[in-house]
């Protein structure tokens, strides 16, 4: 249980107890003496006011998470959870109005570029967590792990602050591209990225791996900004194909409907938090 579970549910015990004593002061007492009446009850009464602020601000400063933590350490502290933290890149020529799409790795079907994050330095989630791997062991980097449901709320705010882990999108941009040789090295030396969003998904009911009952996945959005060298390359592409065996140029409407090409060819479910 985190620290801020532990002080709300402090707060909330004292609130009760403060309230008890106020009942048993005002319906059972009896006679009252001038320390109840003067003391005790002045003392009780700022007990309380204090404690409907501590839980206040607690719930406050955690937000939406306030109540995920309170779910995973009440309610489904030991359940099997897959996590997902990754990233995704939306590369959309402007004018033809058109998103760019890599063919997926492991699964038949076109997605935008990007991946799971990645821990660096001395982070280790498999004993801070008592994490375990998906069935590839050898990124044991990666993450993307099963873990118990009451750890969920301290990866979350871990991830949210950015320690010990990936920050940026250029790896996956280097492997899916430039790797494959599908753009340049001379065009895409570097490029850049700007954040857009996060898109959300945690402890929603899933049974896509044996044993597991939850999904927690969040996907961090970016935009490449292209250069103008970069945009005539793409445009070059796109001109000479709309799609191959590695690459795509998708509408919206064919995003949306998760097929193109006359619904041959699939478009990854989670390509939709890009457009």
């Amino acid at each position: 249980m985190s620290k801020e579970l532990r002080r709300f549910f402090g707060y909330v015990i004292v609130f009760f107890c403060a309230v008890g004593y106020l009942i048993y002061r005002y319906f059972y007492l009896n006679p009252v003496t001038d320390f109840h009446k003067e003391i005790l009850v002045a003392v009780a009464f700022a007990v309380l006011s204090t404690c409907v602020m501590g839980i206040y601000e607690t719930i406050k400063y955690q937000g939406k998470y306030f109540w995920i933590s309170l779910r995973c350490s009440l309610f489904i502290p030991n359940k099997e959870t897959y996590v997902s933290l990754s990233y995704l890149m939306r590369i959309k020529l402007s004018g033809s109005e058109r998103y760019f799409l890599v063919k997926g790795s492991k699964i038949d079907q076109y997605q935008p570029v990007g991946g799971v994050y990645k821990t660096i330095g001395n982070k280790d989630i498999y004993k801070e967590w008592e994490a375990h791997p998906k069935s590839d062991k050898k990124n044991l980097d990666d993450l993307r792990f099963f873990v118990k449901a009451k750890y969920v709320p301290e990866i979350i705010r871990w991830f949210k602050s950015r320690k010990d882990r990936e920050t940026g999108v250029w790896r996956e941009f280097y492997e899916e591209l430039l790797e494959s040789k599908i753009v340049s090295q001379e065009n895409f030396q570097t490029i850049r990225a700007e954040y857009l969003c996060s898109h959300e998904n945690i402890l929603s009911k899933q049974n896509r791996f044996k044993s597991e009952q939850y999904h927690t996945l969040i996907y961090d959005i970016f935009q490449i900004e292209l250069s103008p060298e970069q945009f005539e390359e793409l445009n070059k592409l796109l001109a000479k194909k709309t799609f191959t065996k590695h690459y795509a140029f998708v509408t919206k409407d064919e995003i949306e409907k998760e097929c193109f090409n006359e619904h041959k060819l699939k478009i990854g479910q989670h390509t939709k938090f890009t457009i």
